[in-house]
Formats: structure tokens, C-alpha cells, sequence
């Protein structure tokens, strides 16, 4: 416990200001100024006279927006919606205000408002961070898990450059969900090298909420959860649309995406995205990086009809990619391994080509919803389906009769069904409610000619959550909620006689035996889990933009599929992973503290995150040994279960210098130990802190110039895993240690990103951005990256964008 006190009070600055009085309110509504109709969903922002936003929010159905604990200052009010010209009024706050403004409709004037995105108050006492659509844009040629690391505490697990995933409070795959469209995204996310299937160009905006509080999205959530979210469709009678291209040197290859979306202006809307990128071998500084390529094809149409007490909208994306991986990752046995740790560059190095052969993935992602929607006078009643079918392909290389088949071929199909109702303030109180079923059915597909790493299984499972928030004070938000979930899995799973037996299993579970095969039993297990979630917050408000918030959050996670029935060689980890049925839920218990304010007259913008996070029976994969077979030797993977913490501290700072100078600067620390065994945790993310210094000038054509370091510490808290193996040298049997433990060195790298806005119409631009990554062709090696035993991280990189909207 005294570590929790210890985090407390790094984050409860010491921050005395002189406050002014700021308790007045400004109210009112927002209309067309031709139609004289109210505006919903427009965005009422207030900002000091240096141009910083101080109070944002947005008007409701009946075009209402109120903002409280208003403080006596001058203040510029800027109003803006999609299809309508932004404006900004002047405005002194010395009392309570009740004003209105109207919006002028231009069909075309969408530059301005091209970032905006749809309210969100999903919690009010957890932390919430925002990637906007700009932000977004910089990262379209890359994928989902590297545009979320431009956020403090988020990191990314990877394979190689193309294969990405997210961490966040040193957590990832299903401790993250991942909720793309409101559907809790399913593609088989279990392992280390399974990266989402999200075009991130989809995206208009990105929330990443760093603890379980969102419950009504999941209980499980033991990092957190990221919400990805389109933009929402426009009401207005208009024609919208833009091109993105980018041009890239490394992988000497591209990326392009393009929209175009229609409103008709009686509540009816559609949009349709797509995304095309094609990239060959990326390269290191020092050499080529072989099969390192991607073919990427993205779809999506959206439909929507929108009324202020109802609406619907149809949505379905298609996500397919085909990613090589490093040719020299593909170990036949530990040999390999241990040649290729103490070689310096790959072991495999071939000349340029945009080919893409095995060892590679093949993924394909539909993804289909409808919602709708009905406001009524206690609140808003609302029903969502979803469905997804996810078919992944591994390719090893092969030989003979079983050249250019897959070595695992699943096909996941999901089903969701959630009803939810937002209730309106009653006597105080304001919350949300709701229930969900899903129903999941995995397939592997048995013409592969080897047994499925993942069985045949169905899964079921019915959650209820409950979350309400009560003003005690103008200042005191306090917000509590729970949330149950019950879930049963049905499976027919293979095991090798003597796998049932080393495991105990033929004394444990000779009930589940349904068939004897020979060599092996076909087994049964069903499994249920209860799952309970929990949340207690409170958000203080000091004066007009500073305010504390600590939230205490309580989940459990139900061990997936991986980690209870995984049994052989995962091929394309050249590993062998073994799961254990008696594996039971995580149980997590997480405190976290945030204090945001805004110091030195709005010059300094701060946020300071404490974080300390217990997880009972933490599931952990371990490398234990080697095992030999006739394919080869392989390090043997483990799940084993213990008591983890997890604690560290985020600062997000931004210093103002002048209207146009800024610096940025945010660093992350982490801490992760086994408690049972009195060891670090592995793959824990090491200190990150990046310095950004940016230039901007509106009045230049929108110019801007942007330097970034970005410095990686070496990570010292690690378990030493490291064991020996027998190799044989000249005919001798040579005792080696494998060193699979030991991080790699610290490292710094330095970004340059400039660009400019070219006035094409009056209403129409092109924006043209050029970014250089690591500008000084560093070669390092990242401690989270499962390729680093075999080549350098990805050398300098040169990229084009030009981004035209109509």
C-alpha cells in the first residue's frame, strides 16, 4: 500500500494559484440562421485570448449546450459543425450568461471542421486521452499501434515494422479491447505477433481510456480500452470527400485513401472510405530487411438516417492484408536461434523485391453493424448488432505437398448484441445501463496437415453493467458503477496422449476424454467463468481549468482460448506454446491519480498520471526449456499464473512560448514485478520520454515545422530466462547458453515533420506534409520488438503526404 501513497503524491501537486471567481455558467442554443432551426452536435468551444481552449462542449438534440464553473475572463467563443462556416464572438463572463449564436450553411466548407468528432463522456473519472483526424493523417502509411504511441503510457508490442500492437500500463492483446465502430473488435488477438485488424485511416478520432472504467464496453479491460471511432455522418444537404496519398522511400512504396460522403438534408447520409498500400522490403540502416513487405486493401460504407428523437445507421468494413515477415526470423531449430542472437545482421539477406512469400500472415476482417436509436423524455434507448467473420493464415515454409498451404487456417465468427438506455438526470443522478450477449464460434480449418495451435470452440457470453455519476459539489464529480459477466466456452481439442499425461490431465479431467484416436485423445472441456467489474471515482474541479481525478477500478479477466488450450508449435513464433486448463481469472485492482491544469497564465499544459495496478493470478507466458521433435528443437513457451504489480508514472507537458513556438514533451515510466517468484515481469515497456519542438503560422498558408527526439532508456528491471542448450559443433555436443533475456541497448532517434496548406478554390485546399523518421539512420534495437534477435529496426524513411479535400 505505501507504494499507491507514494504515486498519490507524485501526482497531487502542489499548485496554488490565485483563483478568480468561477462559479457562473454560460448557456444557450445554437441555430441555423436562415431556417431559424437548433443545431445538434454543434461544438461550442471557449478559449482564453492566447487562443487555448479552456471549456468545450457540445449542444444536444434540442441545439443546447451548457457550460458551468465558468470563471470571470474575457474569453473568445468559437462555434463550428460539419457544413457550416466556424465563427468566432468575442465575450466577458462576469456573471451568468445565457447566449445564442447562429452558423451560416456553405455546402463546402469543410477544412475547418474536419477534425471535429462527436462528444465523448464515456467515464467521468478515468482518463481519457484523444488522437484527433490530424494527428491520425501523419500515421496513415503505418497502422493503429503506431499512432497510439504518441501518447504517454501507450507503447506497442511488435513484430517487425508492419505486425503492431498496443500496450498500455505494460498490458496488450485481450487485456486491451479494442472497441472499433462500438463492436469490441474479435481477430483472434491472442498472440504476440496478432496485430489489429483496423485500417487506422478509418478512424476520425481515437480515445484511449487508461483503466477499466468504461464498463459498459467491457469488463475485462485490465490496461484499458481504445475506442476508434469514423466520423459521424453530416445532416446537412451537402457533398463532402477527401484524398490522401502518401509517398514512402523506405519499402519504396505508397498508401492512398480516399472518401466521399453525401447528406441530403432530411436526416438521410452515406459515406464510403477506402484504403490501398503497398509496400516491398523495408530496410535497416546497414542492410536490406528480406520479406519484409505488405499488400493492404480496405473498405467501408456507412448509411445513416438521423432524426432528434430517432435514428439508424448501417455499417460494414472490410479489412485484408498480406504481411511478410523477416525472412530471418524463420529458426528451423535452435541452432539457428542461437547463431542468428550472435550474429550482427541477418543471417538471410536478399536483394530488393515487392514480392511477399512465406513466412508470412494472410488476414481478412469483415466487420457489419446496425444501431438504432430512440430518445424519449426519461432518456435514450438504444440497440446495436454486430457482426465480424476473421479468417487468419500463417504461411511457414514448406515443402513437397504442403507448398503454399497455411500451417494455421481459422476462421472466427462474432456475433454481438448489446441494449443499452442513457438515462437523463434524475434527482441528481446521471448514468447508463444495459446488457450484451455474444456469441463466438472458432474453426480451423483441417486441410493444413497440422494440428490447430487453437481448437474447435464456442463461446457464449451475457454481461450487465450499471454506471451513474452524481455532482456532490459544482467542483466534486463522484461516479460509480459494476458490471457482471458469466461466460461459458465449449471445445473439442486434441492432445497427444503424452501431453494429457505429463499434465496431469488423465487423473484431473478423464471425464472430457470423448474418443481415442491412437496417438491421441479427442477431449471435451467446457469451462465457465464469472467475471464482477467495479468502479469509484471522483473528479475535482479547480478553478476554471485545472482538475484532479483518481479512480479506483476492479476487473477480471477470463483466460482465452490461447492460454487455456494452446498444446504444439506455433509456427510462425517458432515456438512451442503450451496452455493449462486450470488456469482461473485474472482479478485486477487498479488506482489511478491525474492531475490536468493549465499553470503560468495558460502557457503550461500539464498532466501528471500515477498508476499502480495489482493482478491477482496474472497470467504470464515464460519460456521454461526445449523440447526436441522431428521438425527440429523449439524454446518452450508457458502459461503459468502468479500475482503481477504493475506501477509507473505519464507526463504530458506542453510549454507555450509564443503564439507560434511550442515545445511538447511526455515521458512514460514503468515498473512490472512477479510477486510469486520475486522477479521482474517480462516484456515490460522500458522509459520513454520524447521532446517535440514545433513551429506553426496560420497566417503563412497554415506553415508548420516540427523536430522530435525520441529516447528510449535501456530496460535493467528484466527476468533472467536465459537457459542452455546443446548444439552440436564439428560433431561435438556443445553446451550454449541462449540468451533470450537480456534487453538491448538504450537508443535516440530524431524526426522532422514540415508541411503547408496550398489554397486550391476558395473553399478547397491541398495540404502538403513531408516527414523524415530517424533523419540520422540510427541503427538500434527495440527491447519490444520479437524481431530484434535477428536484424536492426527500420532505417531512415522519407514520406510525401498530400491531402486534397472537396
Amino acid at each position: 500500500m505505501s507504494k499507491i501513497f507514494i504515486l498519490l503524491s507524485l501526482t497531487i501537486v502542489i499548485v496554488i494559484q490565485a483563483q478568480n471567481v468561477c462559479n457562473y455558467s454560460l448557456s444557450g442554443k445554437i441555430k441555423d440562421i436562415h431556417s431559424g432551426e437548433t443545431i445538434e452536435n454543434a461544438e461550442v468551444l471557449v478559449c482564453n485570448t492566447m487562443g487555448q481552449k479552456i471549456y468545450s462542449t457540445f449542444t444536444n438534440e434540442k441545439g443546447e449546450y451548457l457550460i458551468s464553473n465558468v470563471c470571470a475572463e474575457t474569453y473568445n467563443v468559437i462555434i463550428s459543425h460539419l457544413g457550416y462556416i466556424s465563427k468566432t464572438f468575442p465575450l466577458s463572463i462576469n456573471k451568468n450568461i445565457i447566449k445564442n449564436y447562429s452558423l451560416e450553411h456553405h455546402e463546402k466548407e469543410i477544412q475547418e471542421v474536419i477534425t471535429i468528432s462527436k462528444s465523448h463522456n464515456n467515464t467521468k473519472t478515468s482518463l481519457e486521452n484523444k488522437i484527433s483526424k490530424s494527428q491520425i493523417n501523419s500515421y496513415s502509411d503505418t497502422n493503429l499501434g503506431m499512432a497510439l504511441t504518441s501518447i504517454a503510457g501507450v507503447n506497442s508490442l511488435s513484430t517487425g515494422n508492419n505486425i503492431v500492437k498496443p500496450i498500455i500500463h505494460g498490458l496488450h492483446s485481450s487485456r486491451v479491447p479494442i472497441l472499433n465502430e462500438g463492436i469490441r473488435q474479435e481477430d483472434q488477438q491472442w498472440g504476440i505477433e496478432h496485430a489489429p485488424d483496423i485500417d487506422v485511416n478509418l478512424a476520425n478520432s481515437i480515445f484511449i481510456i487508461k483503466s477499466a472504467g468504461a464498463l459498459q464496453y467491457a469488463g475485462d479491460a485490465i490496461g484499458g480500452i481504445i475506442l476508434v471511432e469514423p466520423k459521424k455522418l453530416t445532416r446537412q444537404d451537402t457533398l463532402l470527400g477527401n484524398i490522401l496519398t502518401s509517398n514512402i522511400s523506405n519499402g519504396k512504396g505508397g498508401n492512398m485513401s480516399a472518401n466521399i460522403e453525401k447528406g441530403f438534408g432530411n436526416g438521410l447520409a452515406f459515406r464510403v472510405q477506402g484504403t490501398y498500400k503497398k509496400l516491398g522490403d523495408l530496410s535497416a540502416p546497414n542492410y536490406n530487411l528480406s520479406n519484409t513487405g505488405i499488400l493492404e486493401n480496405d473498405f467501408s460504407v456507412q448509411a445513416a438516417y438521423n432524426k432528434n428523437s430517432f435514428g439508424m445507421e448501417i455499417f460494414y468494413s472490410y479489412y485484408g492484408t498480406d504481411t511478410g515477415i523477416l525472412k530471418s526470423a524463420h529458426i528451423g531449430n535452435l541452432e539457428n536461434l542461437v547463431n542468428a542472437i550472435n550474429s550482427k545482421q541477418p543471417l538471410i539477406i536478399e536483394d530488393f523485391t515487392m514480392d511477399i512469400d512465406a513466412p508470412k500472415q494472410k488476414i481478412q476482417h469483415n466487420l457489419a453493424k446496425i444501431n438504432t436509436f430512440y430518445n424519449f423524455n426519461l432518456g435514450k434507448l438504444s440497440f446495436t448488432y454486430g457482426y465480424q467473420f476473421n479468417n487468419r493464415k500463417e504461411y511457414d515454409i514448406r515443402r513437397s505437398a504442403f507448398k503454399g498451404k497455411p500451417s494455421l487456417n481459422l476462421d472466427l465468427t462474432t456475433q454481438d448484441f448489446h441494449l443499452d438506455f442513457d438515462h437523463k438526470n434524475i434527482f441528481g443522478f446521471k448514468g447508463k445501463m444495459g446488457v450484451s450477449y455474444i456469441f463466438q464460434k472458432n474453426i480451423p480449418n483441417v486441410d493444413t496437415g497440422i494440428s490447430p495451435i487453437i481448437p474447435y470452440y464456442e463461446k457464449n457470453n451475457v454481461g450487465t453493467y450499471w454506471i451513474e455519476n452524481y455532482s456532490l459539489t459544482p467542483n466534486l464529480i463522484l461516479e460509480t458503477g459494476f458490471r457482471y459477466d458469466y461466460q461459458k466456452i465449449d471445445a473439442l481439442k486434441f492432445f497427444k496422449k503424452t501431453r494429457w499425461q505429463d499434465l496431469g490431465y488423465d487423473k484431473k479431467y478423464p471425464n472430457l476424454v470423448l474418443k481415442d484416436t491412437g496417438l491421441s485423445y479427442l477431449t471435451n472441456p467446457v469451462l465457465e467463468f464469472y467475471g464482477f467489474a467495479a468502479t469509484l471515482g471522483a473528479n475535482y474541479k479547480i478553478g476554471a481549468s485545472n482538475d484532479i481525478i483518481v479512480n479506483y477500478s476492479l476487473s477480471s479477466r477470463t483466460p482465452n482460448p490461447s492460454e487455456l488450450f494452446s498444446d504444439g508449435l506455433h509456427h510462425s513464433a517458432a515456438a512451442i506454446e503450451l496452455g493449462d486448463l486450470d488456469l482461473k481469472n485474472e482479478k485486477s485492482n487498479k488506482i489511478m491519480a491525474t492531475f490536468r491544469g493549465n499553470l503560468l497564465n495558460y502557457r503550461i499544459n500539464l498532466e501528471i498520471t500515477t498508476h499502480y495496478n495489482y493482478i491477482k493470478d496474472y497470467i504470464n507466458q515464460i519460456p521454461t526449456g526445449v523440447e526436441y521433435s522431428i521438425r527440429g528443437a523449439f524454446p518452450v513457451w508457458k502459461y503459468m499464473q502468479t500475482h503481477a504489480e504493475i506501477y509507473g508514472i505519464d507526463v504530458m507537458a506542453d510549454f507555450n512560448i509564443n503564439p507560434n513556438i511550442k515545445i511538447e514533451t511526455n515521458f512514460s515510466y514503468l515498473r512490472g514485478n512477479d510477486k510469486k517468484n520475486d522477479i521482474a515481469l517480462i516484456n515490460m515497456p522500458p522509459a520513454k520520454w520524447v521532446n517535440s519542438l514545433l513551429y506553426e503560422n496560420k497566417k503563412w498558408m497554415n506553415f508548420f515545422t516540427k523536430l522530435s527526439s525520441i529516447s528510449v532508456f535501456r530496460q535493467n528491471h528484466y527476468p533472467d530466462y536465459n537457459f542452455t542448450v546443446n548444439i552440436v559443433n564439428n560433431g561435438i555436443i556443445t553446451p550454449t547458453l541462449l540468451d533470450i533475456s537480456t534487453p538491448q541497448a538504450a537508443y535516440q532517434i530524431f524526426d522532422f515533420n514540415t508541411g503547408f496548406s496550398l489554397p486550391i478554390t476558395y473553399h478547397n485546399k491541398l495540404n502538403i506534409s513531408f516527414t523524415i523518421r530517424n533523419i540520422f539512420d540510427t541503427s538500434y534495437r527495440d527491447y519490444l520488438n520479437r524481431l530484434r534477435f535477428y536484424s536492426d529496426e527500420v532505417g531512415r524513411n522519407l514520406i510525401l503526404n498530400l491531402q486534397y479535400n472537396f
